[in-house]
């Protein structure tokens, strides 16, 4: 796909094919040769794009660039859904969390890497993409609290980075299995406990 045939003619939308083949040749560079060495060239001359098209929708650069990338691929795979009670609701949060990271293992250990030298890239990723993972728990909470599952008031940002934490751990470190019992024993005996446990204030 060339950007002369997605947008012959100035003043046309953007084709959102252009933008999805754009992101998702960024995604593929990072799994092949890293973040750092991932190019907007690269990126350009694998999608059939020019630089300046590249810029013009991303003005910062590679971190922003790479940040809507990610953010694309969690949206594909869908937001949490209302499953009608908390505990569902955690399920369903783990197994999209584990089904996005053992498919994109790669990709999340060199952004991993990266995001501790490149202070932009950890910026980007902080606001855009792990962000939008802690409003995702949010939402699940404030569900909570409208059924009168879970008691009014605020629960610790540290919350919503236990699932993604252990995980990570596992796909990424051990080896461990990610299967249906680790997310059955995540959610019942740690994500349920801390929430019921949690001070009042």
């Amino acid at each position: 796909m060339t950007e002369a045939a997605v947008n012959p003619t100035r003043g046309r939308p953007r084709d959102p094919e252009l933008r999805r083949a754009i992101l998702a040749a960024a995604r593929a560079l990072i799994t092949e040769v890293g973040y750092d060495r991932m190019t907007i060239d690269a990126i350009a001359a694998r999608s059939g794009v020019s630089k300046p098209t590249l810029y013009r929708r991303w003005p910062h650069g590679k971190p922003e660039l790479v940040a809507d990338a990610i953010r694309e691929r969690h949206a594909e795979r869908g937001r949490v859904p209302d499953t009608g009670g908390l505990r569902g609701d955690l399920l369903a949060f783990v197994a999209l969390q584990t089904g996005r990271l053992r498919d994109e293992a790669h990709l999340a250990c060199g952004l991993a890497a990266q995001m501790r030298t490149s202070p932009e890239l950890a910026a980007v990723m902080r606001e855009h993409v792990i962000g939008e993972e802690h409003a995702r728990v949010e939402t699940i909470l404030e569900r909570a609290r409208a059924r009168g599952e879970l008691a009014p008031g605020p629960v610790s940002r540290l919350f919503a980075d236990v699932a993604g934490a252990l995980v990570y751990t596992r796909v990424t470190i051990t080896g461990e299995p990610v299967d249906e019992a680790f997310t059955d024993e995540l959610v019942d005996h740690l994500l349920l406990p801390i929430l019921n446990n949690a001070p009042q204030r």
